[in-house]
């Protein structure tokens, strides 16, 4: 019975140590054909910047922020180095 215990972690934390090195769960969220994009916040990104970025044409900074917020749940519009984030569109020429 401990030899099975022992090979029963053994494998959660093969599984787990899988998950994390081949990014498994980015792979099964799919495509993003549906033109939204996830990005990692770096040091200084805030909402604004990326709505220059990103948003749609004819799209308001203000309501990319807006959207993004909503998409992300955030309660505020800070964001944290490191932190993922889905963004609504993902041409950054369209502005």
């Amino acid at each position: 019975m401990l030899v099975t215990a022992i090979a029963f972690f053994l494998g959660l934390a093969v599984a787990a140590l899988a998950l994390l090195v081949l990014d498994v769960p980015s792979a099964l969220a799919g495509d993003g054909a549906d033109g939204e994009r996830t990005v990692t916040v770096a040091a200084g990104d805030d909402l604004w910047s990326y709505a220059d970025l990103y948003a749609p044409e004819g799209m308001s900074d203000a309501d990319f922020v807006t959207e993004v917020r909503a998409l992300n749940e955030l309660p505020t519009p800070r964001l944290t180095q490191g932190q993922e984030i889905v963004l609504p569109a993902a041409d950054p020429a369209g502005r």
